[in-house]
């Protein structure tokens, strides 16, 4: 059934933004009734783990009576919808959503089932990721006791043969009502995962994901935290983050010279913003130090390149940009980490041999030694 002729759009923060893409509808019944947290999933060509995705939803603890489950498939041409269409057939709090065409990002599918959303709370799940048995619990009972609009707690990225924390700043300690500006490097993880948010909050600020094939949630989760005030935090696991091999993402899919084009549209975003100086300080150094220095040159994929001259032209657009706005800082005064310090040295004074050097005795281990003088690797001053 088509949604839009069944229930008329109520809800608030709605325009023609969510009419431009026909979608079907299944168990759209289920969004009269309001639940305390509404679990929104982006699916695409998810067949491999999608059942294991939902299941983690089903046996939450806090009771599967508290959540709907909003999947919102982006066109899918394996067994996805199949799957999904079982789902709503078993459980009338889980409701599907079909788009008619392919979006190419998780953007519209993550903006359309806020929207749907009637809940307190709304929280992410990507459709090859997993929850914590009580992950929703836990951030619920944050939410619920601190009244805070924002909580996170620890994602934990699930490898082959190892499990490692990600996020590791926002989630190592237990925190009540404190400003996202006192946590170091929070920035450095602006992904959906493990993070609840009053669904008020989102639409009382017209919070919305952009339409872009790779860090729209770094530009969201920005929007989020410079318009929050304050957030809750939890040492508890919550989320479970795919990286089985065989796991083909659309981030591991992603050129790097297209996240390099989306990364110079959020620091031009940000910069437009006219945040605070301290607070924009922070955010630009995670777009800097950590997209533009250490995901662009201290990686295999710049030393095994036979087109570095993009590499390098990518880095000198991020300074042209960051030049053009009058800002009281320099962006070697938010360069870090010593060996960052040294890759910027380097790359802005066109030094490109010892940035590909530095590039390989840091990826073959040399950073592992962390000895520095004046805040140049020893090997480099010997």
């Amino acid at each position: 059934m088509d949604f839009k002729k069944i229930l008329p759009f109520t809800r608030s923060f709605e325009d023609q933004y969510f009419e431009k893409i026909n979608y079907k509808v299944h168990n759209y019944k289920a969004l009269s009734t309001k639940t305390e947290v509404t679990v929104v999933i982006p699916v695409y060509n998810a067949e491999k783990y999608l059942a294991k995705t939902v299941d983690s939803v089903i046996v939450q603890n806090i009771g599967f009576s508290n959540i709907t489950i909003i999947l919102v498939d982006d066109g899918s041409n394996d067994k996805s919808r199949t799957i999904l269409k079982r789902y709503s057939e078993l459980y009338s709090n889980i409701v599907v959503v079909f788009l008619d065409e392919n979006t190419g990002t998780p953007a519209f599918p993550r903006n359309l089932g806020a929207h749907l959303a009637n809940s307190k709370y709304l929280t992410f799940l990507d459709a090859d990721d997993w929850l914590a048995h009580d992950g929703i619990q836990h951030l619920y009972h944050m939410l619920e006791s601190t009244k805070s609009d924002y909580a996170v707690g620890k994602t934990i990225q699930v490898n082959a043969n190892s499990e490692k924390i990600i996020g590791k700043y926002e989630s190592c300690k237990n925190r009540t009502n404190v400003s996202p500006f006192s946590i170091p490097h929070i920035f450095y993880h602006l992904g959906p995962r493990a993070r609840m948010m009053r669904l008020s909050f989102i639409r009382k600020n017209k919070l919305r994901f952009p339409e872009m094939k790779y860090a729209e949630d770094k530009q969201f989760f920005i929007d989020v935290l410079t318009s929050v005030g304050k957030i809750s935090t939890t040492t508890a696991p919550i989320y479970y983050l795919n990286r089985i091999p065989g796991n083909d993402s659309l981030t591991k899919q992603t050129d790097i010279m297209e996240k390099m084009d989306t990364n110079i549209a959020v620091l031009k975003y940000v910069l437009n913003k006219n945040l605070k100086i301290e607070e924009e300080k922070m955010i630009v150094n995670r777009l800097v130090e950590f997209d533009s220095i250490t995901r662009l040159f201290n990686r295999r994929h710049f030393i095994n390149s036979n087109q570095k001259g993009s590499y390098y032209d990518a880095f000198e657009e991020v300074i042209n940009v960051f030049n053009s706005y009058d800002r009281p800082y320099t962006l070697g005064d938010i360069i870090h980490k010593p060996l960052n310090k040294a890759f910027f040295n380097f790359l802005t004074t066109k030094q490109y041999n010892n940035v590909q050097a530095l590039a390989e005795w840091s990826t073959e281990g040399g950073e592992e030694s962390r000895t520095y003088t004046d805040g140049l690797p020893i090997q480099w001053l010997i």
